[in-house]
């Protein structure tokens, strides 16, 4: 049975997450999902459910357009753009391990505007760390080649 098909017969999807694209809030085999239908426009901070191919794929709303939305997964430093119509659910609550999490607490929407506000600092951090490491990766093989020579 698809999701789509659980979403519309039982009203919920309750399940496992995959990957690590919505690091540091869920992290695969550890995490229960519970996803409901989408009923109306999602807004900013809401955590779509949506295909691309035949995967299923879950990040957050960054913005809200006349067409559709931007999106994005909270440990991704790229954005997309998925169509109103290719939504097919959003995210209710989740489990942390044994903490059930509701997206209305609190601390949760706290979590959420921190990391949107915060992405150009992590993708700055994430250029400027790859940008280290190809230098030392340079210099390394560089003195490497020297001494095979």
């Amino acid at each position: 049975m698809t999701i789509e098909e659980l979403l519309k017969q039982e009203g919920k999807f309750l399940g496992p997450t995959k990957g690590v694209s919505m690091l540091p809030m869920l992290k695969e085999g550890r995490d229960t999902i519970v996803v409901y239908p989408k009923k109306e426009r999602l807004a900013p901070y809401d955590v779509a459910l949506y295909k691309r191919g035949e995967d299923y794929i879950l990040h957050r709303v960054i913005s809200v357009t006349d067409w559709g939305y931007i999106i994005r997964g909270d440990n991704c430093y790229y954005d997309e753009k998925i169509k109103e119509d290719r939504v097919i659910g959003v995210l209710g609550e989740y489990f942390k391990g044994d903490k059930h999490v509701l997206l209305t607490d609190k601390e949760y929407i706290k979590y959420s505007k921190r990391i949107v506000k915060n992405y150009p600092i992590r993708k700055f951090k994430v250029k400027i760390k790859g940008f280290i490491k190809s230098v030392i990766k340079k210099v390394f093989f560089k003195k490497r080649q020297n001494k095979t020579k």
